[in-house]
């Protein structure tokens, strides 16, 4: 055959060759028939193009017409395929950002924290330490640490770097981390849209050892809990391999449990690991404090705040870090601080920040006693809380600029915007 050349510019061709793909599948698996049959096909020589652009697949005829991958043509036209293992339908999709479906299935707000544990003793922990809005995009940063085992004798490096990605109607994984049992994939399509059994994707994605492998992920579970949320188990199988990951995935946690093939030796055996705890989430209402925008006075803003496990001061803390929902207010803790840990001890509360609360500080003495009083004033909002002390990175610092801090503070009574 001679090469040609076929233009594709015509869209309704495209929906119409969908609607008859889909009828087939569905008649098939409703009638029970046997729709296969023995057929002559061609390797094809013509260029197919889409709105001028070449269509970069391979293409055949049967019977005098030309049959082009249906993902490859409509992913020209800004469509997204989607595929149903189950109802066996494809379909044709404008693409959208499926981010208010998929932000369920993480904790809403920074400071949520997760404990699994697993085969052989293995165990880790981790934190949500900051959600990441663009228009297109939202990214959950996790981090944490996994069990040393040896008692410190281990050189490798225990530190966990995670994150969540949410992009059109994908739930996307990537990873920095030495020891933890987990996926053998840095990144990896976690689970996709829509949310029902037998929801199919396949991506390429590199092994450990830089290997491009081909993965099929499918949702096989969606099961609703006596709690009222949904539990949905998704598989990835990797190609041409009994290789495997399992997840199950909660509503409003993220991850409870993974399993996956280990290939070690001559027997491969199963193994993974569970949530040993699930944090209590409520909604409280809680009074911060915030810095006019002439650094004066600190003012009340009563917000509605997520509260994990029930440590309320903990979330008043991680709400001034998130900022002022007002217009004429200022945010008062630096920007990139992150809370270590806050305990609470005989009415003092002590609360340590990262190194980035005194490198990222603007300075001068009127912002900080504006962030001073912020925190301060937040805290003894509740009555347990009488004094509060502040820490960086674990130690406490003489100052946080020409504001001592080797004393803890009490109530800024006299700076509370009335």
């Amino acid at each position: 055959m001679k090469n040609k050349r076929i233009t594709l510019a015509q869209k309704s061709g495209i929906a119409m060759f969908t609607v008859l793909l889909s009828l087939t599948f569905l008649s098939g698996t409703l009638m029970g028939n046997d729709l296969s049959e023995l057929i002559k096909v061609y390797r094809n020589t013509v260029t197919v193009e889409v709105d001028s652009i070449p269509v970069s697949t391979d293409n055949f005829v049967v019977d005098g017409t030309t049959y082009i991958p249906l993902r490859a043509v409509t992913e020209l036209f800004g469509k997204e395929v989607g595929w149903n293992a189950l109802t066996k339908v494809a379909s044709i999709n404008e693409p959208i950002y499926q981010v208010d479906v998929l932000s369920e299935l993480l904790p809403s707000s920074v400071g949520y924290e997760w404990k699994y544990e697993g085969f052989a003793e293995y165990g880790h922990k981790a934190q949500l330490i900051s959600i990441l809005s663009e228009p297109a995009k939202r990214m959950y940063m996790i981090s944490g640490m996994v069990d040393d085992m040896s008692d410190g004798e281990s050189t490798k490096d225990f530190s966990i770097e995670l994150s969540y990605t949410i992009e059109g109607n994908s739930l996307i994984q990537a990873k920095t981390e030495e020891v933890m049992m987990d996926s053998k994939y840095n990144q990896l399509t976690l689970i996709q849209t829509p949310l029902v059994i037998g929801t199919y994707w396949t991506e390429m994605v590199r092994d450990e050892d830089g290997v491009l492998q081909t993965i099929n992920g499918q949702i096989t579970k969606v099961e609703l809990k006596d709690t009222g949320v949904k539990e949905y188990t998704v598989l990835h199988k990797q190609q041409a391999s009994d290789y495997y990951e399992q997840r199950v995935i909660r509503e409003k946690v993220g991850v409870v449990s993974f399993e996956k093939l280990f290939e070690l030796g001559d027997e491969p055996f199963t193994a993974g690991y569970f949530l040993s705890n699930a944090m209590n989430i409520t909604q409280n209402e809680v009074t911060l404090y915030f810095p006019d925008q002439d650094a004066q006075k600190v003012w009340k803003e009563v917000r509605t705040l997520t509260v994990y496990d029930n440590e309320i001061a903990k979330a008043a803390v991680l709400g001034l870090i998130e900022g002022t929902n007002s217009t004429t207010l200022s945010s008062s803790i630096p920007e990139g601080t992150r809370l270590l840990s806050i305990n609470l001890e005989n009415g003092l509360c002590t609360v340590d920040f990262s190194k980035d609360f005194v490198d990222n500080h603007s300075g001068g003495s009127a912002g900080e006693l504006m962030t001073l009083s912020s925190i301060v004033n937040t805290l003894t909002e509740f009555p347990e809380i009488g004094r509060v002390q502040i820490l960086v990175e674990g130690q406490v610092i003489e100052t946080i600029g020409n504001i001592s801090l080797d004393e803890p503070l009490y109530r800024f009574e006299d700076l509370i915007g009335n």
